[in-house]
This record gives C-alpha cells, structure tokens and sequence, in this order.
C-alpha cells in the first residue's frame, strides 16, 4: 500500500449463502488501490460484483476474506467518512431540498443555523439554491440526484461512493449531470469511486477505469486515462476517447465470452 493511498482494498472475496446450504462467491481476489483527489470508475460484465463491491467499500456489505482500508484503517461497517449516492434519489418526500441535504447534520446534532448555512451552501454548489423550498415531486429527475449529492457531501465525507447515479435519466440529462459531476468534483476536490455501466461515461469521467471479471469478479484491467481536464462533451467524439472505449468494450466483451465457456462445461 503507498503512503498516498485514500483506499486500499486487499484480496477482498465476498460469498452468499444459498437456500440449499451451498455459497455463491461475488468477488474474489479484488485488488485496488485509490489516491487522494482521485476519480476512480468501476466497470465489468453485469452481475460481476461492481455494486457488491461498492457496498463492501461503503462498509453495508459483509467482506468473507480480505480487507478495506479507508485512510490506512479497516472499514468494519458503515461511517460518516463515507458519502453514499445511489441510482435512485431516495429523497424524504415530507422534506424539502434543504432538509434533505441537511438530514445528517441534523442526526450528528449540529446546531439548526448552522446546518442550514451549509446546506444552502452545498445548494448552491449543485446549482438549486433556488429550489431549497421545494418537495422532492416538485424537482426532475436530475435534479434530485444533484439534491442527493449535496446531501452527501453534508457530512463532509472523506471518499464518495457513487452506484450508477446517473443510470436513470434520460441521455441529456444524463450528459449534463456528467458535467455538473466533473465540476463538483473540482471544486469540492473529493476522492471518487463510481459505478457504471456506461463505458463511455467512465472514460470521460476517470481518472482510471477499473475493468472486472465476470462473475466471481476480481480485477481484469486498470486502464490508465490520459485525457485533458478539463473536458468538453466533445471530446467524446475524438479518436483518443474512441480508443479508450473500444479497448474497455472489448475486455468486457471477452469476459463475456469467458463466462459463457464457463456455463456451457458446467452444464455439461
């Protein structure tokens, strides 16, 4: 483990009882490592373990063998060092933007001015300081997930977890929140690990793309993105960005095709 390592994950394997007294294993053998600052995605084939993963990280997900290290310590369970955005929103509907983004301040007992200073704060980092009065059926669906993110970073979390944040929005809105992810991310200067299974949303937002296995899931390939930063929408269309894409497309696609081998001889 290097000194600048934010997270660490060391030969991390998680199993699942089944009805019939045997085990499944999800994850075997996985193996990364996050720096300080980093935005880190994660891919692979579905039902590899990417949001098992992400859940074992979160300290939700029970870890068979191995271990996580957040900041040099074990993860034993969950904690406010960590930011959790799910693909749904999962906003209090009784509560409006500003109380949501609060809610865990208000858990942690900070004092109501206060909470609400940051809240209105972080509001108007995610763009909606003007929709703090407003109920979760009264924002669209990006919107509420910008509202989810700002209740995150509340906690001032020291790693973001993200599980297809985006997954589902529409294609624009999709795009614009990919925006709005990067120049969050900038300006908070947090340490992001996101789950997608969206390729080329990974190449544009990574600093690296961790590629998994089919299932159990491990690490395959940590591809390495040398892309400007800034980066406009339209750089997904330049052939340094295609490249990329295909290149994770076809570890997957090969992984794909690995799995199918593997069912066919077990059914035979």
């Amino acid at each position: 483990m290097t000194v600048l390592a934010k997270l660490h994950t060391d030969n991390v394997s998680i199993t699942y009882p089944l009805k019939n007294g045997e085990e499944i294993t999800a994850v075997s053998g996985f193996n990364m490592t996050v720096n300080e600052g980093e935005f880190v995605c994660i891919v692979g084939p579905s039902g590899c373990g990417k949001s098992t993963m992400l859940g074992a990280i979160a300290g939700i997900q029970h870890v068979s063998n191995g271990k996580i290290y957040l900041n040099g310590q074990p993860i034993k369970g969950t904690g406010r060092d960590r930011g959790v955005v799910f693909q749904q929103a999962s906003l209090f509907p009784w509560r409006t933007s500003l109380e949501n983004v609060v809610y865990g301040l208000e858990l942690a007992g900070v004092p109501k001015n206060e909470r609400m200073a940051k809240g209105r704060e972080l509001l108007k980092l995610v763009g909606l300081e003007a929709f703090e009065h407003h109920y979760p059926n009264q924002l669209s669906g990006g919107m509420q997930q910008r509202v989810n993110v700002a209740r995150a970073l509340a906690i001032e979390p020291s790693l973001m977890l993200l599980d297809e944040p985006l997954g589902a929005l529409d294609a624009q809105t999709r795009e614009f929140m990919q925006l709005e992810l990067l120049r969050i991310w900038k300006e908070t200067k947090q340490t992001i690990i996101f789950v997608t299974h969206d390729i080329g949303e990974a190449v544009y937002l990574s600093d690296r793309v961790v590629v998994m296995t089919a299932r159990p899931g491990t690490v395959c390939e940590t591809v390495d993105i040398h892309l400007p930063r800034p980066r406009p929408l339209e750089i997904k269309r330049s052939p340094e960005f295609l490249e990329y894409e295909k290149h994770i497309w076809g570890l997957i696609v090969s992984e794909k095709e690995r799995e199918k081998q593997r069912m066919k001889i077990i059914t035979l």
